[in-house]
């Protein structure tokens, strides 16, 4: 097996667990009542900005325009596809700088589709701002430029471990990078962005040759690979955090089960996925019917979820006051 064919493994191995991750998420009834009329309606949104519908839209700063990418470039994550067993068994430099070059190349294509992504929904906005078609595509490449060299110096610096305000200058050169390009200052741009590639190939040389930082790497890489499914999963009961708090020294006081017993059942009710999927059916449900209800019919709306939210919560309650456990612990003292 080549290294490509153990890269290629592992990027399918991660891809089917994320999509396995949004089918326990969504269900059908999801994109049912949620998916399909919110993506109606802002398909129609968009086309309606294209055609000027929104003239507001010219009042908004390029500071904010600059804020919100910024907020998308945030959550851009660079790691290279390196495992443990690479570095304590297989201990072979040229399989480690073959995986980072597939790295390089994989978060290339993904940041590429993710900003042109962005850049189709800014293009209305930037339209209205007389914008011509050869200002896009050149602000597009500018943008991709910058958010690459945002996450690249992020993780370079986080793997050295540098002072912290180096790594808080990053963003802020970004920032002002993306602002730069937004409000047509071609001089501040082209200087910021001369000194981000001066630092990333000063922070990145020998990265491919000497792995200085393998084990931060590989932490980093197991992390981020496993973020999306612990945040999601780990709050919807799928799947149980470990316990690492230690056993307090002192005893707790009596009946604690008399005054815990409220917030523990809301908690259990929050992480059962029954009425996990509940939820995740009112939700969208609510925010599409507030997007598309006319006038006071809306107050309707926030009544509805109101009350089955409480007769499932009194249902609950009263089932879990029936389980055996809850029986024996009522009427302890100790």
């Amino acid at each position: 097996m080549t290294v490509r064919d153990v890269w290629v493994r592992r990027v399918r191995t991660d891809l089917t667990k994320r999509g396995k991750t949004w089918r326990l998420l969504f269900d059908w009834t999801i994109v049912l009542y949620g998916g399909i009329p919110l993506t109606f309606f802002l398909g129609y949104q968009y086309v309606a900005m294209w055609q000027s519908a929104y003239p507001w839209l010219m009042d908004v700063p390029m500071l904010a325009w600059a804020a919100g990418l910024l907020l998308i470039q945030l959550h851009d994550h660079f790691f290279a596809w390196i495992e443990r067993a690479d570095v304590a068994l297989v201990a072979n430099r040229d399989l480690v700088s073959a995986m980072k070059r597939y790295s390089v190349g994989y978060h290339l294509a993904g940041m590429g589709m993710k900003y042109t992504l962005v850049l189709g929904l800014m293009a209305p906005v930037l339209k209205l701002h007389g914008w011509s078609l050869v200002s896009l595509v050149a602000f597009g490449f500018a943008l991709f430029v910058v958010a690459w060299l945002h996450m690249w110096l992020r993780y370079l610096l986080d793997m050295k471990g540098t002072h912290w305000s180096l790594r808080l200058l990053v963003p802020v050169v970004a920032f002002s990078g993306t602002y730069a390009l937004l409000a047509d200052m071609p001089l501040l741009a082209v200087v910021l962005g001369s000194g981000s590639v001066a630092l990333a190939l000063v922070s990145g040389e020998g990265w491919l040759s000497r792995h200085p930082f393998i084990s931060r790497e590989v932490e980093h890489a197991a992390r981020v690979r496993t973020a999306f499914d612990r945040s999601l999963l780990s709050t919807s009961g799928v799947f149980e955090k470990p316990n690492t708090r230690k056993r307090p020294y002192y005893r707790p006081t009596p009946n604690r089960f008399g005054s815990v017993r409220c917030t523990l059942a809301l908690l259990l009710y929050i992480r059962t996925p029954s009425h996990r999927n509940l939820w995740l059916r009112l939700i969208p449900l609510a925010v599409t019917g507030f997007l598309l209800v006319p006038s006071w019919f809306k107050l309707l709306i926030p009544l509805y979820i109101g009350y089955v939210g409480i007769q499932e919560r009194d249902a609950f309650l009263n089932e879990m006051e029936r389980h055996p456990f809850f029986r024996m612990t009522q009427g302890r003292t100790d």
